[in-house]
């Protein structure tokens, strides 16, 4: 009972919760200063994030890359290509949701002649690189070493992966709720938060129900469109969507899911081969999620909705950005961080109002992500089973 109250009250979601509770309820009460003083609290957190976000993309993607054996290459870039395509459809579709439900909606609330906050200073720090280079230099270090291992490269780009993990886990994450809190106290005083729940619950509701009604199709689509078939698949797979939306973690479902993949398919070595790759790329529960938030948070703080290609080049960079959202609680928004404000001209209260929302439906997201995975390992079986059965038709 006290390891799962520990467990409760260490949670990220408990604690931002907290979090916004707290401060809806004091910050009528509290000096200007004191807004201030949080404010720049968070300010700086923020300015420390974007300087750590390069080095965490590089990393994760030259230390993937590196890891896969020159034998393996071949499928596991196949792999990778049909992961990349179902998450860019999934971000189109979602975008689409998002254009139809929010275009006829009054979501822009922001109060005019209202006192705007400040921090009392911001940290400068100096960018590294951009989103797209530190993803491309991860790319090209991670496939030249995987083809010619070099025992340096390997040691710095580890020691790189390690030293940014260690901040993320050990400071950047136990400090989330004080990085959003002072956001919020921010959006409270000034009035930006009045009204979101009131009206905008039907959209949140109208989101997360498309996404189970969307995870439906994929499981029709695993079974063959059989009834018996699809409950057999969900029942295995029940386990581990569980175990996502309790920890709200795909990682700790990955047992659950080897064995739930390993039951659907037959087959441990594909499951074993698929199953943990896909956990940290193929997100189908944030790429339809993410989007439609994005766009409801830039309606709440009256900005027009972005182009098609904004929103395309802000697809392909947030689906790229996949590759480092792993291992960190509430990481795939943090990595998106700069690609919301680059594409979608996000700013600070922008970000913190969806690190806050996406903490709270993180549940939601990652046992969609499992879920979606535990059917896709079906269906690339199938996918790979045709392709086989072609090449030995041609080659008869």
């Amino acid at each position: 009972m006290f390891k799962l109250f520990k467990r409760l009250i260490f949670s990220s979601l408990v604690q931002l919760v907290f979090v916004l509770v707290i401060a809806s309820m004091f910050y009528s009460k509290l000096h200007p200063d004191t807004v201030r003083f949080f404010l720049t609290v968070s300010t700086c957190l923020k300015g420390l994030l974007v300087f750590v976000l390069p080095l965490l993309l590089f990393s994760f993607v030259a230390v993937a890359l590196s890891s896969i054996p020159r034998d393996g290459m071949l499928f596991i870039l196949g792999l990778m290509v049909i992961v990349f395509i179902s998450n860019f459809i999934n971000v189109l579709i979602s975008g689409a949701v998002g254009f139809f439900v929010l275009s006829g909606t009054e979501a822009r609330m922001i109060p005019e002649d209202v006192a705007v906050f400040t921090p009392f200073f911001e940290m400068n720090l100096p960018q590294i690189a951009g989103t797209a280079q530190s993803l491309f230099a991860g790319i090209i270090v991670g496939l030249a070493n995987s083809f010619h291992p070099n025992k340096y490269v390997s040691i710095t780009i580890k020691f790189i992966h390690e030293c940014v993990m260690k901040f993320m886990k050990k400071f950047f994450v136990p400090l989330l709720p004080i990085f959003v809190g002072g956001f919020l106290l921010k959006l409270l005083s000034e009035g930006k938060m009045l009204g979101f729940v009131g009206n905008n619950t039907k959209v949140c509701v109208i989101t997360c129900g498309f996404l189970w009604i969307y995870l439906g199709f994929w499981l029709l689509t695993a079974s063959s469109f059989k009834v018996s078939r699809a409950i057999e698949i969900f029942k295995t797979t029940f386990p581990a969507i569980v175990t996502a939306f309790s920890t709200m973690s795909s990682a700790a479902a990955l047992p659950m899911s080897l064995n739930a993949a390993e039951k659907n398919t037959g087959d441990k070595m594909l499951a074993d081969a698929v199953m943990p790759i896909t956990l940290n790329f193929h997100m189908v529960g944030d790429t339809i999620i993410v989007p439609i938030m994005a766009l409801m948070v830039l309606l709440v703080f009256d900005h027009p909705l972005p182009s098609a290609f904004n929103f395309i080049l802000f697809g392909v960079f947030f689906i790229l950005n996949k590759f480092a959202g792993g291992g960190v609680p509430s990481g795939t928004i943090m990595v998106t961080v700069p690609v919301l404000e680059k594409y979608l001209g996000f700013d600070s209260s922008m970000t913190a109002f969806i690190i806050a929302l996406y903490g709270v439906i993180d549940p939601i997201t990652s046992s969609g992500n499992v879920a979606a995975n535990n059917f896709f390992i079906i269906i690339f079986q199938k996918i790979r089973s045709f392709i086989k059965g072609l090449t030995s038709k041609q080659a008869l």
